[in-house]
């Protein structure tokens, strides 16, 4: 497996460093690195000039041992290098960007990515924690026994249900991580209070005992497997075995839980036949919440009203 970094982060992460904001970089060190870093505005070819400077900025993120930190934490995932043919490691140019992907292809195999911040680099406890967590997600997606698939589209989900399901499945997926990665390396409490604190809001349909229990089996699950929690994240009130409109049960046209729904033999034809313009697969029998309903009865009204 190679390891890569991107220019921009390294950069970043070696700036960190020269302004003292690393508490094992010597002011003697920062000092030599302006010295030495003045004298490259001396080449006059701009092309050699940014090549020089990336191969600077690249010699002192080993320097400050920045590059033994990152493969110390990768080196924890055993299966990681025999999985992936690179590991790229990149700037993240917000905190909503962070987060590990794998990209697969016939042509290049699997490739890892992680973005990152470079203010992570100011403590190896901080940027541990982030880590641990990121590769996890790797770690999980090379597992055979996980079975991990980037798809997560159900036949018969709306747009809404899909982002709600891929919301869900984040979640629990990150719960049963920060599980393992407690038992393995320990950590506060405070942590598993954030992550209960996500849950409940995510799940606050449950009864208490339930989201105790079933909060309970992921936090302690030491081998979780990717179709388990899409099932969980898909349809966690178990509509499946259920009445397709159960109270609270999504509504299959806008997704949201609703509790006010529209009696299906009562549909008119026309109703029915504009929601299947824009829901081909969806039938009566899957029913529909009253607002849907009401916005597609005036849109057939609209019609008529200008034929």
């Amino acid at each position: 497996m190679q390891l890569r970094y991107d220019e921009d982060l390294v950069e970043s992460a070696v700036f960190l460093c020269a302004n003292g904001r690393r508490a094992d970089v010597s002011p003697l060190h920062i000092h030599r690195f302006h010295r030495e870093r003045e004298r490259l505005y001396a080449i006059l070819d701009p092309d050699e000039r940014n090549a020089a400077f990336f191969y600077f900025h690249l010699d002192w993120f080993r320097e400050w041992g920045l590059e033994g930190v990152l493969t110390a934490f990768v080196a924890e995932f055993r299966l990681l290098p025999g999985a992936l043919r690179v590991l790229a490691f990149r700037k993240a140019r917000s905190r909503n960007e962070e987060g590990a992907e794998m990209y697969v292809s016939d042509e290049t195999g699997k490739n890892g990515i992680v973005a990152l911040l470079p203010d992570r680099f100011a403590s190896n406890d901080t940027l541990g924690r982030f880590l641990r967590h990121e590769l996890t997600h790797l770690h999980d997606m090379v597992t055979p026994a996980f079975h991990y698939s980037p798809d997560l589209h159900l036949p018969r989900q709306t747009a809404a249900h899909q982002r709600l399901t891929r919301e869900r499945y984040r979640l629990i997926w990150d719960i049963t991580i920060e599980g393992r990665l407690v038992q393995a390396c320990g950590t506060t409490a405070g942590l598993r209070r954030r992550h209960r604190a996500d849950f409940d809001r995510a799940f606050s349909f449950w009864p208490d005992a339930k989201r105790d229990e079933v909060f309970d089996a992921l936090w302690t699950n030491p081998c979780p497997r990717h179709d388990e929690l899409l099932a969980l994240a898909s349809n966690p009130r178990g509509s499946a075995s259920l009445r397709a409109t159960a109270p609270g049960s999504p509504c299959p046209l806008c997704g949201f839980a609703t509790f006010d729904w529209a009696e299906a033999g009562s549909l008119p034809a026309q109703t029915a036949q504009a929601i299947r313009v824009d829901f081909p697969q969806w039938t009566a029998e899957q029913g529909a919440c009253g607002r849907c309903v009401d916005i597609y009865a005036l849109r057939c009204a609209q019609s008529v009203a200008t034929l």
